[in-house]
């Protein structure tokens, strides 16, 4: 069933666990890089962490601490999960372009386009799941 709710906890807290190592690599990555630039500093680069720390490892910490027991179905977590994904890899990569002195917008609009674009998809998938799901229950 494509909207059916996952009753399965073990998937949500997987996830924020999954963040949580995203999240301290994302910040060592930033840390180091910025370390070997030689003085060239993009903030970019060093606050690419904060991206899969607000939209990846609060709303799972949001939905594990919500006394709801239920959570998003696999399809809902995939998309939203790309979409971080691809921005916290756009943000990385407007770095690296800083650090090297080469401005090309094009490559971050696409980024924050689909990376927005799943992210939307991913929340209206979770909400239409819900909604379906308790007017079933009534």
């Amino acid at each position: 069933m494509l909207f059916s709710l996952n009753n399965n906890r073990k998937n949500v807290i997987r996830n924020l666990f999954i963040y949580c190592g995203v999240v301290v690599f994302c910040m060592l990555f930033g840390y180091i890089y910025e370390t070997r630039a030689h003085g060239v500093i993009s903030w970019f680069m060093l606050l690419g962490f904060l991206v899969p720390l607000t939209l990846g490892l609060m709303p799972y910490l949001i939905i594990t601490l919500s006394k709801t027991k239920k959570g998003p179905n696999s399809i809902c977590s995939n998309l939203y999960n790309s979409g971080v994904a691809t921005l916290t890899v756009g943000c990385y990569f407007k770095g690296f372009l800083e650090i090297y002195g080469t401005t090309r917008d094009i490559h971050i609009i696409i980024y924050s386009v689909v990376g927005g674009t799943l992210l939307l998809f991913g929340l209206l998938f979770y909400i239409i799941s819900i909604v379906k799901s308790n007017s079933q229950q009534e």
